[in-house]
């Protein structure tokens, strides 16, 4: 036998003894009292018991065989001996049962004598408990009232703005929806017809005129590396693009770049505010032609892209216009930092719009975003518009506007009912002019999640805030309108304007046989307050949703934007409605041109020196005094257009102040950031300005120049 098995036979042999000693014991006092018997208790090993403590006079009471139970319980204590098995005889007189029980009874009355004071302990305790909790919940309630509740708000909307750099290339999202190998075999066949095309014309050798997009591609061969183009975190760039530098394009940034929240900025060198003059200028000729050019030159200006894409946007060649706003985001993501990457993931980048070269980026990217919604990417579209909701929560181009529509389309409901419940949109305090207008799309994200009952409360609540905005969407869907809003109108131009925006986007996804139904059962059970007792708060339009409408330019809907923001001046296609002149934050004199030189409205101050702000150019002494007269002479001439005289008062000006730097020869090669590189040259990254200073001189005609202005005039006669 085992010393295991040897060790508990003699353990139980001990037990049996004990338990037999103790009953002999209880039997031969059985005559005895109460009180001797609590005196001596019968001698079972049990483990000694605790001092007395005030928690756990709680749990005493007199149930004798709960008493029991906790014995039993705390027998197991013992380390060498097993607890007494249950099951077990033990052989005991019913008399010597009422002695132990009543010997129990008396131990726990004596037990429950200083219960008064653990009570008052326990109540001491639990209050101090109750007042630590209460003060924790105070506390608790001003953290959240206090200023930590803006961070918080903050930190929930930069939460849901944060951008993933997978959905802001349409080739993604194109590769989803008509499959990775179809994607392929289109880029495939565009390849081959561009070098196929290119190839046809090298081997006539009569000059043949090209069109637009192959003047303005690179050499076959000689476009971006491939390593280039795939590493833009914006856009995806093509191969026929051609092989430039950003021309001086940077970012930098403005503040401490370790806090939560940084701001960038879009800088421009010194070279590239020179390329700026020169395109201002050209932008005054009111001649395309010569953008085109000055694009071909310096193929990443991003005036110039902007500009042309206009151009082409009028030509009817929406692929063109496309492209060139392509291209000038593509230019934007190669000079961004590492940091303003990581800080766009985490929707905690900023760019002030006041700045005239982040606005550049804004204006972009609408005309971007607009083409992707005709062509049915609504993912990457929606978080383009993220994108640029996160670096300026105001909106100032008014993107929200297609935000909502985008969330829906891209079956993205969950985030934008999120949306609708944080900060950004919820309140009257929100910056956002139309945030009550886009709640009520929250009423089609629940529904899309088919949360009906939710729908419905959140449409009752958006017909009872805005009931004139649902008197028209009701008529729009063609429904009879139901009595409880018959007859009610905006309250002012302003909330007419966002109703009438409002439908024109989104009346599609409204007329539906779910949302209709829904709008229906609401608006039958809407009751119509009275008419003394129906508060209105009216919304404003601000700038932002102006430059949404100028842009769209729908002439039913601009014509209800307030005059005075459309006319303002100045107004240029590469910078719709900029904010007033002491708002922007100019980083560069050239900068304030648009201002400077424009006649329209009396804030803005006659032509200064320019000297100052464009630099030296050519001495005015260099022109001829009988040719300088005679462009004086075309400047006065009534007979000569006004917008012709203009533009000569402005070259003689320019010439005065010495500043104009004519373009250079046809043929020359351009040596500065943007011109055409070979492929076996390196990008330029500097320009040494006075190397060509001699050529651009002699390129100087003034004769040709009054010809140019002479012929226009002698066009403008025959028409």
């Amino acid at each position: 036998m085992s010393s295991r098995q040897l060790r508990k036979l003699r353990q139980q042999q001990e037990l049996l003894a004990q338990q037999k000693e103790n009953t002999e014991h209880d039997a031969a006092r059985g005559s005895g009292s109460g009180t001797d018997e609590y005196e001596e208790p019968p001698q079972v090993a049990r483990p000694s018991k605790p001092k007395f403590s005030g928690f756990a006079a709680l749990a005493g009471d007199d149930d004798d065989d709960n008493d029991d139970d906790e014995v039993e319980e705390d027998e197991p204590a013992e380390p060498t001996k097993p607890p007494v098995d249950n099951s077990t005889p033990v052989t005991k007189s019913k008399k010597a049962k009422k002695k132990k029980k009543k010997a129990k009874k008396t131990n726990t009355v004596v037990q429950e004598e200083p219960s008064p004071a653990a009570d008052n302990e326990l109540d001491e305790i639990d209050r101090a408990i109750q007042e630590l909790n209460l003060a924790k919940e105070v506390t608790s309630a001003e953290t959240t009232a206090g200023p930590d509740s803006v961070a918080q708000a903050s930190e929930r909307v930069s939460q849901l703005l944060r951008i993933n750099f997978q959905h802001l290339k349409v080739l993604n999202e194109m590769r989803r929806l008509f499959g990775k190998e179809a994607m392929e075999t289109a880029e495939h066949e565009e390849e081959t017809h561009t070098n196929a095309t290119h190839g046809r014309r090298q081997r006539q050798r009569v000059p043949q005129q090209v069109d637009l997009e192959t003047f303005l591609r690179g050499p076959p061969g000689k476009g971006i590396p491939e390593v280039v183009r795939r590493r833009n975190p914006f856009i995806e760039g093509k191969s026929t693009w051609p092989r430039a530098t950003a021309g001086g394009l940077t970012m930098t940034t403005i503040g401490d770049s370790k806090a939560d929240v940084v701001e960038f900025a879009f800088a421009h060198d010194k070279t590239y505010g020179q390329v700026e003059a020169q395109f201002f200028f050209l932008v005054g000729m009111h001649d395309p032609q010569r953008l085109i050019f000055s694009l071909q030159q310096y193929p990443y200006h991003i005036s110039t892209l902007i500009q042309v894409s206009r151009v082409a946007h009028q030509d009817q060649n929406a692929a063109l216009a496309a492209e060139l706003c392509e291209r000038a985001l593509f230019t934007f993501g190669r000079v961004t930092l590492s940091t303003f990457r990581k800080k766009l993931e985490e929707g905690k980048a900023r760019l002030s719009f006041k700045r005239p070269e982040n606005r550049q980026f804004w204006l972009a990217g609408y005309h971007y975003i607009k083409n992707l919604i005709r062509k049915g990417t609504y993912r990457t579209a929606l978080e383009w518009t993220k994108l640029f909701l996160s670096l300026d929560h105001t909106d100032a181009y008014g993107l929200s506007n297609w935000l909502h529509v985008l969330a829906i389309r891209s079956h993205e409901a969950q985030w934008f009912i999120d949306l609708c419940d944080s900060e950004l949109l919820k309140g009257r305090s929100t910056g956002l002019d139309n945030a009550r207008y886009v709640r009520q799309t929250k009423v089609l994200a629940q529904l899309q999640l088919g949360d009906r009952a939710g729908a419905k409360a959140t449409l009752r609540e958006g017909m009872e805030e805005i009931r004139w905005f649902y008197t028209k969407l009701f008529g729009a869907l063609d429904v009879d309108v139901p009595p409880s809003l018959w007859g009610i109108l905006p309250p002012n131009d302003d909330d007419e304007l966002f109703t009438e925006l409002y439908i024109s986007l989104v009346k599609d996804l409204w007329n539906n046989p779910d949302a209709i139904a829904l709008l229906l059962e609401v608006g039958s059970a809407l009751a119509k307050p009275p008419a003394d007792t129906e508060t209105v708060l009216p919304s404003l339009v601000t700038l932002s949703t102006a430059r949404f409408v100028y842009l769209d330019g729908k002439p039913d809907l601009m014509a209800r934007v307030p005059r005075q923001m459309l006319h303002a001046t100045p107004n240029f296609d590469f910078d719709p409605l900029p904010p007033p002149q002491d708002e922007n934050i100019f980083s560069d004199e050239k900068q304030k041109l648009p201002w400077t030189t424009n006649p329209g409205g009396d804030r803005y101050a006659p032509p200064p020196d320019i000297r100052g702000i464009v630099g030296a150019g050519i001495p005015g002494a260099a022109i001829p005094a009988d040719q300088l007269g005679e462009m004086e002479a075309l400047a006065e001439d009534p007979d000569v257009p006004e917008e012709t005289r203009g533009l000569l008062r402005r070259f003689i000006d320019m010439i005065g102040a010495g500043h104009f730097v004519p373009g250079p020869a046809e043929d020359d090669r351009l040596q500065m950031p943007g011109a055409f590189l070979d492929s076996e040259d390196e990008f330029p990254e500097e320009w040494d300005e006075g190397e060509d200073e001699d050529e651009f001189d002699e390129g100087l005609d003034i004769e040709d120049l009054i010809d140019d202005f002479g012929d226009q005039h002698d066009y403008d006669d025959d028409d």
